[in-house]
């Protein structure tokens, strides 16, 4: 069961099973919603300041299309 520890109203953090996963809308002329998942620290970073959420999901990102995975397209 996931609970929800932050939301801003255009991404939120979950935390399921001890993992973190932010949720977000990554589709730039349709939506795209997505459910990755970030350490801790990011969570934490993001809660503290929400500036860090570029950043972060520019990384997230950056890493799914190093696995050849399109960040693009909705993923649950």
């Amino acid at each position: 069961m996931s609970e929800k520890i932050y939301d801003d109203g255009q991404i939120s953090i979950e935390i399921d099973e001890g993992e973190y996963f932010i949720i977000y809308d990554a589709g730039a002329h349709q939506i795209e919603i997505r459910r990755d998942l970030i350490s801790k620290s990011d969570a934490e970073s993001i809660i503290e300041d929400d500036k860090k959420i570029d950043g972060i999901l520019f990384r997230i990102q950056k890493d799914l299309l190093s696995k050849k995975i399109n960040p693009y397209h909705s993923n649950i």
